[in-house]
This record gives structure tokens, sequence and C-alpha cells, in this order.
């Protein structure tokens, strides 16, 4: 009798449970999707597309901090003139711009006057001479003179220099009525002068080349555009 009365209990709990099932064990939530509605859909025009909002992606810092950043962009350079050089300045010139890994087009100046006539005391023994007898000629009333550095001329008393020789005789004259006996005019032919011409040259370089020109302070160094480096004869 006992057995009996357990089997119908179990039985009733089995239906219980049975009838029950969706109370007792979880389900899986029913999600109702929302129906498309065709008549609101609507196409977007490419600018309308441009026009909305973009987000921007952002690396992390650690990343931007360990980036090396490079460029393939070509380094900007500059054409220059350096000029006018006599034949041994030239020289001295290209020989410290090769130490420095720079080399210049050297480009032969045309003497615009063929020849000139000069009016000269002829060079005097030391400096101190050629001062003394510049001083001289200005108490005479001559102002127009210098006393020559160069080489071949050095310490020369220069007193004109005249395309025309009728001048230049005319000068000789007055100097002789004011006593000047010595003074002598000659044929003056300018010696061969030329420029340096520099094409490609990078920020670094040119630095250089303006570091270098202050060891030559009669001669120019100018930026030129590269067209008028590439027509230089």
């Amino acid at each position: 009798m006992k057995k009996l009365k357990w089997l119908l209990l179990l039985a009733n709990i089995g239906l219980l449970i049975y009838f029950n099932i969706d109370r007792v064990l979880p389900q899986t939530p029913h999600i109702k999707w929302p129906e498309l509605e065709p008549e609101k859909i609507t196409v977007l025009t490419e600018a309308q597309l441009k026009a909305l909002p973009k987000k921007t992606l952002q690396a992390p810092v650690a990343v931007l901090e360990n980036t090396t950043t490079t460029t393939d962009a070509p380094q900007k350079t500059m054409c220059a003139e350096w000029g006018n050089f006599t034949d041994a300045s030239l020289e001295k010139a290209q020989k410290l711009a090769a130490q420095l890994a720079i080399q210049g087009t050297v480009n032969e100046l045309s003497a615009t006057d063929k020849k000139r006539y000069w009016v000269y005391i002829p060079p005097l023994k030391s400096s101190k001479e050629a001062q003394a007898y510049a001083a001289k000629l200005k108490n005479l009333g001559v102002e127009d003179l210098y006393v020559v550095q160069e080489p071949k001329w050095k310490y020369a008393i220069s007193l004109g220099l005249f395309s025309d020789e009728t001048l230049a005789q005319h000068l000789l004259d007055n100097l002789k009525i004011k006593g000047v006996n010595d003074a002598e005019k000659t044929l003056w032919q300018p010696n061969s002068q030329f420029n340096l011409i520099f094409t490609d040259l990078t920020t670094a370089q040119a630095g250089a080349l303006y570091a270098l020109s202050r060891d030559f302070p009669k001669v120019k160094l100018k930026e030129i555009s590269c067209e008028q480096a590439v027509l230089q004869p």
C-alpha cells in the first residue's frame, strides 16, 4: 500500500513539472525584430554620404611614441654664383670647396673693355713710403688716388684709368704742371676673371659655402635661379 502511495506521488510530481516546464527551466529570450518599411528607405546621394560625420582612428600613445617618421620627398636644392675670381684666388677657392665635397663649374667672364689707359706712380719700396707719397700728392690737390696692393703692382699709386687715351694724357700733363714728374701712362688690359657656378646645393652645402666665402671678402657669393645657372656660358 505504501509503495502505491509513493508511485502516485511521484506521478503527480512528474505531471506538475511537465505542465510547468517553461516556468522551471530558463528560456532563450524572444527578440522581436522591427518590421522593414520599404516606403521609408531613402537612397543617399554621394554628396550626402560625404557630409556624414566620420570617425577618426587614433593609434595608441605607445605606438605613436615608437614610430619613426620618414619622408620620401626630395630635399630642396638651390643654385649659387660666386665671383669674380682671379686665376690665383679661383684655384684656392676650388681647393677649399673640394674639401667640403662641393664642386662648381668655372665660368670665364669676358672683359667689357678690351683696353684702358692707366696713369700711375711706379711701385715704391714700402707701404710707408707709398703712403707718404700719396699724402704729398693730396697736398698738391690730387685727390683721386689709391695705393695698389696687388702683388704685381704692390705699393704703386693709381691716379686714373681711362678708356680714352686723350684723357689719360691730359691728366699726365696736369700732374707735370703741379711738379709730379714721375707719373707714367701705360696700356692696361684686364686680367681674366672667373665665376664659380653651383647647382643642386643642399641647405647644408649652401651654409658651408657661405662660411667659406668669408675668406674671400672681395668675391661676392649670391643665390641665383637654377634656370639662370643652366644658361651660363
